[in-house]
């Protein structure tokens, strides 16, 4: 046998790399599919047209608020003796019913009690900014008070019930 250079014979110091096999090759073998196991829990329901509906009017009434609540702060000296604490309590009550929608609209359970307060709310606080601003407001509040109404009436329906409570119709 011939030495290489470090006193090892040749056959034991050579020692050829053996690299990954490339897809789609022969050396890679099909991994063999199992069925699913049954022990997993059941997929989800899919979601009822409800929950779709009452988390779309959510964030169009969320939207209004902001926007009415925006408006409202800008032109403050145009409105006189309103009270600016409502275009505040609007405008928290828009955002939050926005992110009360989107929690909505993924399942949770505690949304839906909490949306309902928060539209509670929205009738309350658009009724009182009516009664502050006067008939110039009459057309916004009683839309944002309608879809509230809507979203409310959807929100406790028997398909939204039972897609949120995790039973079967």
């Amino acid at each position: 046998m011939t030495e290489v250079p470090g006193g090892q014979p040749a056959s034991e110091s050579f020692t050829e790399p053996v690299g990954e096999p490339i897809v789609g090759s022969v050396a890679e073998a099909p991994v063999p599919r199992t069925a699913p196991p049954t022990d997993l829990a059941p997929s989800p329901a899919a979601r009822p047209s409800d929950v779709v509906i009452v988390t779309f009017l959510a964030l169009t009434a969320a939207l209004l608020d902001v926007i009415s609540a925006t408006a409202w702060l800008t032109n403050r000296d145009q409105l006189g003796d309103a009270p600016i604490y409502l275009a505040w309590v609007t405008l928290l009550v828009g955002l939050g019913t926005a992110a009360l929608a989107l929690m909505l609209f993924m399942g949770s359970r505690w949304a839906k009690l909490i949306l309902a307060t928060f539209m509670g709310f929205h009738i309350v606080v658009h009724a009182l900014a009516w009664i502050s601003v006067g008939p110039g407001y009459a057309v916004q509040a009683m839309i944002a008070i309608l879809i509230a109404t809507v979203v409310l009436i959807l929100l406790f329906s028997r398909e939204s019930n039972a897609y949120l409570t995790g039973v079967k119709k």
